[in-house]
């Protein structure tokens, strides 16, 4: 399942088609593509191995990367972070059960209703354990 994706920055603006996927826990982005958005790359302090669905090692190696983003949808607005990786022939895979539950608080907002989502870059960073020591 796919959902457009606007992706409103200081630098650029942008519209891409972004994969769900059910089993996601996470959001990630392409990493070459958030270079070319020119949104603030962070290391993270302690970098993981990183598996694709087939079970093998991720091109891209360990998990080094992530960019903390602001996701609105209709009148609500959700800081997350997004890691960035080589994800092939797609420029972001979000995790369909964190994005229903934390934007519409319940568990089939995006699919029932289709809402469109904007990611933004964040006034302050949030504060966790992917951030650098």
């Amino acid at each position: 399942m796919t959902v457009c994706v606007f992706i409103h920055l200081s630098a650029k603006r942008a519209k891409t088609i972004s994969l769900l996927d059910s089993g996601m826990t996470e959001n990630f982005l392409n990493l070459n593509y958030a270079k070319w958005l020119c949104l603030p790359i962070r290391k993270m302090s302690h970098p993981q191995k990183l598996f694709d669905v087939d079970g093998m090692e991720n091109k891209a190696g360990q998990l080094q990367y992530y960019t903390d983003l602001a996701i609105h949808t209709r009148s609500t607005f959700t800081n997350m972070c997004f890691f960035l990786t080589e994800l092939g022939e797609h420029k972001a895979i979000l995790g369909l059960q964190q994005y229903n539950q934390k934007l519409t608080g319940r568990g089939d907002g995006l699919i029932k209703h289709n809402y469109p989502l904007f990611l933004k870059h964040l006034m302050q960073p949030k504060h966790n354990s992917y951030h650098e020591s």
